[in-house]
């Protein structure tokens, strides 16, 4: 492909994951994001952005280890 249509497909790319994009707050997440698109730019943006959150926040907590943290603190 020639530079000028790797620019309009990273371009357009760019334009999808902001599109997307809900985290406010976090531009260094969102660029991180579109890294992630760029690298495997044969599946779907939608797709990719899933599995970068996914990889990302698979240490996050949810509301159920929150209420037994709090019950195991005896908060």
């Amino acid at each position: 492909m020639s530079n000028e249509t790797n620019s309009i497909i990273m371009d357009n790319m760019k334009d999808n994951v902001h599109e997307l994009w809900v985290i406010e707050g976090r531009p260094d997440l969102e660029a991180d994001c579109l890294d992630y698109c760029y690298e495997n730019i044969h599946t779907p943006v939608p797709l990719a952005m899933i599995e970068f959150l996914s990889q990302h926040c698979s240490q996050a907590l949810s509301s159920q280890d929150l209420e037994h943290m709090e019950k195991d603190n005896g908060l």
